[in-house]
């Protein structure tokens, strides 16, 4: 049982790190109100991730034996609960991670990756700025002649 817990932390604390590291590299860029503005979903399920996996770390700590508060019980929860738990909290956990994040975390969890992954991110919505706006010009006939933004010498 005790094994099992460790598992379950060990793959919420990578998953943990990589999300954590993704928003540290987005801020030193300085785009994360930007990237917050252009993808809302994003951070808020990232939020739920990490959440996800500190109540895996509370329900693995029940399992251990620790005296927590238990909301909404009078006794304490039996082992094979504490265990269902906690598995769903680390299957919650991965599960919006890997549908959150896209190809967030295709280079590893390491800084390098990390830095490649934001840029990445940052450029993909760029685009769809520019295709979203290029669409919305051209279906309400605003045509942009390359040969009337000619800048004179």
């Amino acid at each position: 049982m005790g094994a099992l817990f460790i598992l379950m932390l060990v793959l919420v604390t990578m998953v943990s790190v990589a999300i954590y590291r993704f928003w540290v590299c987005i801020n030193h860029l300085g785009q994360s109100k930007e990237l917050i503005r252009l993808a809302p979903h994003m951070a808020a399920l990232d939020g739920v991730a990490i959440f996800a996996a500190f109540t895996t770390l509370y329900f693995a700590a029940l399992g251990w034996g620790f005296n927590l508060p238990l909301f909404f019980h009078d006794e304490p929860l039996a082992d094979w609960q504490n265990i269902f738990m906690a598995l769903a909290c680390c299957f919650t956990c991965m599960g919006l991670s890997l549908k959150n994040a896209g190809r967030r975390f295709e280079h590893g969890p390491s800084w390098g990756g990390m830095r490649e992954s934001a840029v990445r991110t940052l450029v993909a919505f760029r685009i769809l700025d520019a295709i979203e706006i290029s669409h919305a010009m051209k279906a309400n006939g605003f045509v942009m002649d390359s040969d009337a933004l000619e800048v004179r010498k």
